[in-house]
């Protein structure tokens, strides 16, 4: 990708013009990171320009993550990338589902919601989304207990996205040691689930290998938001010391 293409897709994404912290971090991003790297230190103003929402403690919780797992150069910059799109910048650490009608058929299709369903329940002009009754479906059913381990009722709501993986599910909650709650609310705890689960579900050779796309479908089953993860992985390979 050039330098103009990268711009103009970070504008894209974006929605706003760029800063002069955004062409900084893309100039640095078209810098190849060699896969052999052995960088892990992420660099504090760099982070706090590319991550400017990120909930407090943020930078300490990854850093101490990172280390504590053997993240460096590539990898390191795929697992930031990756977790930057699924927290929307390490801002949110409770998944919403304020989904609209057209926006649940798309996201999740007519196999997990009904058109019925998702005009009852989803956002209106005059109604917000019923979100834990959407996250019930969505997670919950024969889909949920098969892939989510998702067994009781309320599970779903329960176990809907939390921290900064967006980690879903009963089994996957269960297998990160943690809580819902802590998942949500500890910055920590929240990255080293992170880290772990992306060790746990074969990450690190994909990243190893560079490949975008290989590590998104190994995060969230398929290539949700590539073209997003493929700039935040650029711009997060600029991040890195």
């Amino acid at each position: 990708m050039s330098m103009n293409a990268l711009f103009d897709a970070v504008r894209a994404v974006k929605g706003s013009p760029l800063t002069q912290a955004d062409v900084d971090l893309i100039n640095a991003a078209l810098v190849p990171i060699p896969a052999n790297d052995t960088g892990g230190r992420i660099d504090p103003s760099r982070f706090a320009a590319w991550a400017p929402k990120a909930v407090p403690h943020t930078l300490h919780a990854v850093q101490s993550a990172a280390n504590a797992h053997g993240f460096s150069g590539v990898v390191l910059a795929h697992w930031l990338g990756q977790m930057y799109v699924e927290s929307a910048g390490f801002s949110i650490m409770s998944e919403s589902l304020n989904y609209s009608f057209e926006g649940l058929l798309k996201t999740f299709g007519r196999h997990r919601i009904s058109e019925a369903d998702a005009r009852k329940f989803g956002r209106t002009a005059t109604q917000p989304a019923n979100q834990e009754v959407l996250a019930n479906i969505l997670y919950g059913g024969v889909w949920g207990a098969a892939n989510l381990g998702n067994t009781q009722p309320g599970d779903g709501w329960r176990f809907r996205g939390s921290g900064f993986k967006q980690i879903t599910g009963r089994a996957n909650t269960i297998a990160s040691g943690f809580s819902p709650e802590e998942l949500r609310s500890d910055p920590a705890k929240s990255a080293k689930a992170a880290a772990e689960f992306f060790i746990r579900a074969g990450c690190v050779t994909a990243a190893q290998k560079d490949s975008v796309e290989a590590v998104t479908r190994k995060v969230n089953g398929g290539v949700n938001g590539l073209d997003d993860r493929i700039i935040r992985t650029g711009q997060a390979k600029g991040v890195i010391l």
